[in-house]
């Protein structure tokens, strides 16, 4: 996740670790991208089972991004696109619908 979507995926993740081994990448900055040579953030992705973007836009523009800048592809997102932010709750199903 990037920017506003910080909070609610935290708690999420929290409430989900409990019981599953889940983790978080949060970007504080889109662009430019973080150098990997002081951490390599591509190749924690590539290594996790699932990747899931979760994106407050309907196009998904920073899994875009980050394709474009480094090849790498999330298997997943979650996007919401109505104006509202993501709730804990429906977050957490969206989540645990792919885990």
């Amino acid at each position: 996740g990037h920017g506003s979507t910080y909070g609610v995926i935290k708690e999420v993740v929290d409430i989900l670790s409990k019981d599953r081994k889940i983790a978080m990448m949060h970007f504080s900055q889109v662009y430019p991208l973080p150098e990997r040579d002081r951490f390599d953030y591509i190749e924690l992705l590539e290594n996790a089972k699932l990747a899931i973007s979760i994106e407050n836009n309907a196009s998904g523009q920073f899994a875009k991004l980050l394709r474009a800048e480094t090849g790498f592809e999330f298997t997943h997102q979650i996007l919401k696109f109505d104006g509202r932010p993501f709730t804990i709750e429906n977050l957490k199903e969206e989540v645990d619908a792919y885990l």
